[in-house]
């Protein structure tokens, strides 16, 4: 019999070319679901294959992707999710003997699962089990119910999965951590009761109460929903809006027979699944662009944005940099480190790192260079707008709903007889500009200090910040931490101080991994 580490990446196009495209989307539904950064893709992605002809939809890289975002146990959540779609056929050609799958991940049992989110496992199920008619109903009631502007331009309820997965990227859904704490199908819950469709509301109230209670006793879940166990209900706060709050009016169990009461622990997790959590094994690039030399040999037609003075060597900035590079490489960014890189280059670099980050958590910009009030230096002399660098990351449409996080050591002084060159970088909606932190180390019309042997005073601070609080903060509290320490230092010369400045677009905190 195979074993889980006898299945290669080389052997997925075989797998997904064994798999029609109901059966793909099921198995992205599974798989991506609780995955929100990339979920917005794999929508598009299965969109456009279900316009596609039958032909090309053969032509899918969908796991290989998957394995990029799960790069440490794709296999078993593979292996899970097809067992539960059914998918015997591939299975066996994947040298698995069915009935011992069977027996280690029990796809029959909807409430409960070894690997995939079982809130997604039991909407699997859910979609099984509705009529295409009923399904065609269910998105035209949500949808309306939802009074939303956006639309699929979607139509084919069979793939009910697909509204779903939509409905999740969106948050009208949400799945909460893998205990289910922080969900909330509380829409769902409501639609099924009301068009007698009790079986279905009962099976996502038993999936949050099986695996919410199994993180407190690892008590087995019972199948049958007679047979929940009849508890002491746990009084919720009232802005909580997820499925507990179902549990407690329908009088299913938040607290066990034992006694245990697990809702302050689940408020405390309630923070964090309502948050951003960077996976460390997906944590995302670093890109560090380090200005350390400048030079003015540019063309004619770029004189005119030079500044009147020669730029001096920034002494100390390696030391910053490579105090980026030992921190967040602690978190597990992959940190790519630019020296000395002319204006046009630095624009191209983040280009280049925001189309490779599709599939990571998140997107770290830090440029370490001279500027004035608005604008940074290329090791070139010219100067690049701070706005267009902001749009150029925020133009990139598979980055929306990804934090991106642009930290600026560079001075601000206001200097009226320097201009920035017109890049062509925009963007087209303010909502492009979602997800966006601008960590700047001091505010407008001012220097930004740096030592020539310890480097910068806002990086340091920062990366020493990140250090002592990437496994209990919120990234803005971490910045703002940040801030109040700088702003207590004072330099020797006439007692010099400095206020960083922080602006931010997040729609959710956002947690680093801890060191």
């Amino acid at each position: 019999m195979c074993t889980l580490d006898n299945i290669q990446i080389e052997d997925l196009p075989y797998v997904e070319n064994d798999l029609n495209f109901a059966q793909k989307v099921s198995l992205c539904f599974l798989l991506f679901g609780d995955q929100h950064a990339h979920a917005t893709y794999i929508l598009q992605k299965l969109l456009a294959l279900a316009r596609s002809p039958p032909a090309e939809q053969l032509n899918s890289d969908l796991l290989r992707l998957y394995t990029q975002t799960n790069p440490s146990r794709w296999r078993c959540h593979l292996v899970e999710a097809l067992c539960i779609i059914n998918a015997r056929q591939v299975l066996r050609k994947m040298g698995m003997n069915w009935e011992q799958l069977r027996l280690q991940y029990l796809p029959q049992i909807q409430e409960i699962s070894l690997h995939v989110h079982p809130l997604l496992k039991a909407l699997y199920f859910i979609c099984e089990q509705l009529t295409i008619a009923q399904s065609g109903r269910l998105v035209l009631d949500i949808n309306e119910k939802l009074n939303s502007t956006e639309s699929l331009r979607f139509y084919d309820f069979a793939y009910l999965e697909i509204f779903l997965l939509d409905w999740l990227t969106r948050r009208h859904l949400r799945l909460g951590d893998i205990q289910t704490i922080g969900s909330d199908v509380q829409l769902l819950i409501e639609y099924f009761k009301f068009n007698d469709l009790q079986s279905l509301a009962t099976l996502l109230i038993q999936t949050y109460n099986c695996n919410a209670k199994a993180q407190v006793n690892k008590s087995e879940c019972e199948s049958d929903a007679q047979q929940v166990e009849t508890v002491t209900v746990a009084k919720l706060p009232k802005t909580t809006t997820s499925v507990a709050t179902d549990i407690s009016s329908a009088n299913l169990p938040l607290v066990n027979s034992n006694g245990v009461d697990y809702t302050q622990q689940q408020k405390q997790q309630q923070q964090r699944s309502d948050a951003l959590q960077v996976q460390r094994d997906n944590a995302g690039i670093l890109l560090i662009i380090n200005q350390h030399s400048f030079h003015q040999n540019v063309s004619e037609d770029l004189r005119a944005f030079l500044p009147v003075q020669k730029l001096s060597k920034r002494d100390g900035t390696d030391v910053d940099r490579q105090r980026l590079s030992d921190v967040f490489s602690a978190l597990g960014y992959s940190v790519e480190s630019h020296d000395n890189v002319d204006h046009l280059a630095m624009l191209d670099i983040i280009r280049d790192a925001c189309a490779r980050s599709m599939l990571r958590d998140s997107l770290i910009v830090c440029i370490l260079s001279h500027g004035f009030e608005g604008a940074v230096y290329g090791c070139d002399s010219i100067p690049v707008s701070i706005i267009d660098i902001q749009n150029v990351l925020c133009a990139d449409e598979h980055l929306y709903d990804k934090p991106k996080l642009l930290i600026i050591q560079a001075c601000q002084q206001n200097e009226k007889n320097n201009q920035t060159r017109n890049v062509n970088a925009t963007t087209k909606s303010p909502s492009q500009h979602a997800n966006m932190v601008v960590a700047m180390s001091t505010v407008p019309g001012f220097v930004a200090l740096r030592h020539s042997v310890n480097g910068s005073w806002f990086i340091q601070t920062l990366c020493e910040t990140v250090k002592e609080l990437a496994a209990s903060e919120h990234v803005l509290d971490i910045l703002t931490r940040t801030i109040g320490k700088v702003s207590q230092k004072r330099g020797d010369k006439d007692h010099q101080i400095m206020l960083p400045l922080l602006s931010s677009t997040l729609q959710q905190k956002v947690y680093f991994p801890a060191i």
